[in-house]
C-alpha cells in the first residue's frame, strides 16, 4: 500500500508543479499589473564639461544678429560665416555701382552677423535685421534697415565627409552684386565677380580652386543689397576632376544669366526649372557643413537640439529599478512603460524641473515580468526626445 502511494505521488507531483508554474505565468500576463508601479525622481541640472576651445569674443546679445537672411541655425559653433554689416554713409551721394562703393566708403556697423550658409534664394526681404536683444537696425536716416547694405561674409571653406577631393568650380547667384575671394599664401586673390545692379544672376569663376581632404580656405564674400525688394544670394560649386580656367567666366553653362524668374519664383523662393538644371549639370548648394568660422569667432547662434545618452538601469532588485539617463540640454523626466507579456502601457508622471542628469525610480515591480523602459525628457522650447528602448526584468 505505501509503495502504490508513493509512485502515485511521483505521478501527480510534476502535474502539481506544471500547474503552479501555469497559474504564475497566468498571473504574469494579468492586465492592469502596471497600475502597481510608481516613480520617483532625483535628478542634477549639472551639465557636463566640453572641450575648451581657446581664447574668445563672447557675442553681446544687443550686438548679435543671427542668421537674418535665411533663418537656418548652424549646428556647430565651429561652423558657420561671421559678417560685418555695411550701410550707405552721408559721403555716398553718388548712384551705387559696385559693392566695393560699400566696402571703401559705406559706414560699417558695430553689430555681429552670424550665418549657417550662403542659401538665400530669391525672395522679397522686409524683415529687416534684429539683435539677440530684440532691437531692429536702421540705416543712418533711422529707416529700418531693408536695402543699400551690404554683407562682408568671412569664413573657412573645407571639404565634408562626403565631398570628393579634387576641383570646385564656385559660383555666386546673387540680387544684386556679389564677389568672391579666397586667401591664397598672403594674397585675397578675386575668384568671382558678379557685382553691379542687377536681379538675380548666375556669377561664375575665372578657374577653380583644389580642394584636398585637409584643405582649409579663408574665403570672403562681398554682397550688397541695391533698392528694395528682392534679394538672393546662392554660393553654388561644381565638381571637376581636372583644373579649369575661363577666360570670360559667362561664356558657359548658364553662366551670366540674370532674371528673378528665372532661377527661383521671386515670390516664395521655390526651385525654377533653370535651377533643377544646374542640379542635374552637377552644381550644388554648398552645404552649411563646408564653411568652419574663422580662427577663435564661434558661432554664438548655435541652437544644438535635445539628445539623451547613457540611458540605462543603474539597479535592478523586484520590486524595485534606479534608471538614469543624460540630455546634453536641460529637460523635464518621464519613463515610458511596456507590460511586454499583455502589451499594457502607461506614462510615468512627468516631472517638469529641468535637468541634464536625470534619475528616476520605479517601485511595485513584479518579479519574472518583462517590461521596456523608454526614457523621455522635454526641454525649455517643447522640443521631445526619447532614448532607445531598453528591456527591464526585475
Amino acid at each position: 500500500m505505501t509503495k502504490i502511494l508513493l509512485v502515485a505521488l511521483l505521478l501527480i507531483s510534476p502535474f502539481a508543479s506544471a500547474k503552479k508554474n501555469k497559474v504564475e505565468q497566468d498571473s504574469l500576463r494579468s492586465r492592469g499589473l502596471l497600475k502597481k508601479i510608481s516613480c520617483s525622481y532625483y535628478g542634477s541640472g549639472k551639465t557636463p564639461t566640453g572641450e575648451s576651445i581657446g581664447s574668445v569674443d563672447f557675442a553681446d546679445p544687443e550686438k548679435t544678429v543671427c542668421d537674418p537672411l535665411s533663418g537656418e541655425s548652424s549646428s556647430s559653433p565651429q561652423q558657420g560665416l561671421f559678417g560685418k554689416l555695411i550701410v550707405k554713409s552721408p559721403e555716398m551721394t553718388t548712384p551705387i555701382r559696385s559693392v566695393m562703393d560699400f566696402y571703401n566708403n559705406g559706414l560699417r556697423l558695430e553689430q555681429d552677423l552670424y550665418f549657417a550658409d550662403v542659401n538665400v534664394p530669391t525672395r522679397p526681404f522686409t524683415s529687416g535685421f534684429s539683435t539677440q536683444a530684440g532691437d531692429v537696425l536702421v540705416d543712418v536716416s533711422g529707416n529700418k534697415l531693408i536695402e543699400n547694405f551690404a554683407i562682408e561674409y568671412t569664413s573657412v571653406l573645407k571639404l565634408s565627409d562626403n565631398d570628393p577631393a579634387g576641383h570646385y568650380e564656385i559660383s555666386l547667384l546673387s540680387d544684386d552684386g556679389a564677389r568672391l575671394f579666397v586667401k591664397e599664401g598672403d594674397n585675397w586673390n578675386e575668384l568671382v565677380n558678379n557685382d553691379g545692379n542687377h536681379p538675380t544672376r548666375l556669377g561664375c569663376p575665372y578657374r577653380t580652386i583644389e580642394l584636398k581632404k585637409d584643405s582649409a580656405i579663408p574665403i570672403k564674400i562681398l554682397y550688397y543689397q541695391g533698392p528694395r525688394y528682392h534679394i538672393a544670394n546662392v554660393m553654388l560649386w561644381k565638381h571637376h576632376k581636372k583644373a579649369h580656367t575661363w577666360k570670360k567666366p559667362a561664356s558657359h553653362s548658364l553662366c551670366g544669366v540674370q532674371s528673378n524668374s528665372f532661377f527661383f519664383n521671386p515670390n516664395n523662393g521655390k526651385k525654377q526649372p533653370a535651377m533643377k538644371l544646374l542640379e542635374y549639370m552637377g552644381w550644388n548648394v554648398v552645404a552649411a557643413a563646408n564653411f568652419q568660422m574663422p580662427d577663435l569667432k564661434p558661432n554664438p547662434c548655435v541652437e544644438p537640439e535635445l539628445a539623451i545618452s547613457n540611458f540605462k538601469f543603474a539597479s535592478v532588485s523586484a520590486p524595485t529599478a534606479q534608471i538614469t539617463w543624460s540630455t546634453n540640454l536641460p529637460a523635464s523626466s518621464q519613463l515610458y512603460i511596456v507590460n511586454i507579456f499583455t502589451g499594457e502601457e502607461m506614462y510615468t508622471t512627468l516631472d517638469s524641473e529641468l535637468v541634464t542628469s536625470h534619475v528616476a525610480v520605479l517601485d511595485g515591480l513584479i518579479h519574472g515580468l518583462q517590461y521596456q523602459i523608454q526614457a523621455i525628457s522635454i526641454d525649455a522650447k517643447g522640443k521631445e526626445v526619447r532614448s532607445q528602448p531598453l528591456i527591464l526584468l526585475p
